[in-house]
């Protein structure tokens, strides 16, 4: 964790850090709905959890899980969104692989009303432009959608006595991939 604790402001983000020229960025503000939570680490895990995804995608998925079965193919392993890296009021995820370099940062604005999510994309291969090309039409409806529905994830996940829900293992997950955030980028 940084020491600069400065507060975010409308259009600057973690993600424009590392990539300041991206080849694909988009910015979505929604409000945070009453939800009192100060964290973004918290706000990260609730905008990109499995419970939070809708579930005509989640049928989806459970389909294209099926018809790789039956062809007794392995399914991808599910991605989950872990913040990498926590600055003042803002969290920065990191997903890079072989194609893309892509940095997601959900900041909470001044006053705590209003939650950012930012979205850098840089191109490392044609093969990359051409796997994020169908995704870019759509990605910043979707990140609405998640970000619209995370103060409904929070409020469920505080109704629910006893520990809090969320696991380690996607962390787990991403270092037996290799993808902790010490592995080198």
């Amino acid at each position: 964790m940084d020491e600069d604790v400065t507060p975010p402001t409308v259009g600057s983000s973690l993600a424009l850090r590392d990539i300041p020229i991206p080849d694909y960025c988009d910015v979505v503000i929604v409000p945070t709905g009453g939800v009192d939570e100060p964290d973004p680490r918290v706000w990260a895990d609730a905008i990109f959890s499995h419970e939070n995804t809708p579930l005509s995608k989640r049928g989806v998925r459970a389909l294209r899980d099926e018809a790789i079965r039956l062809f007794d193919m392995v399914p991808p392993p599910e991605k989950e969104y872990v913040a990498d890296e926590v600055v003042g009021s803002e969290a920065l995820i990191i997903d890079d692989d072989a194609n893309l370099r892509i940095r997601i940062g959900v900041a909470l604005l001044p006053g705590g009303e209003l939650l950012q999510v930012t979205t850098a994309v840089r191109y490392r291969s044609v093969r990359g432009r051409l796997a994020f090309g169908p995704r870019r039409l759509m990605h910043a409806a979707a990140v609405n959608t998640l970000a619209r529905r995370a103060p409904t994830t929070l409020r469920r996940r505080a109704s629910i006595p006893g520990p809090s829900v969320r696991s380690v293992t996607g962390q787990a997950t991403r270092k037996a991939l290799g993808r902790s955030s010490s592995a080198s980028r």
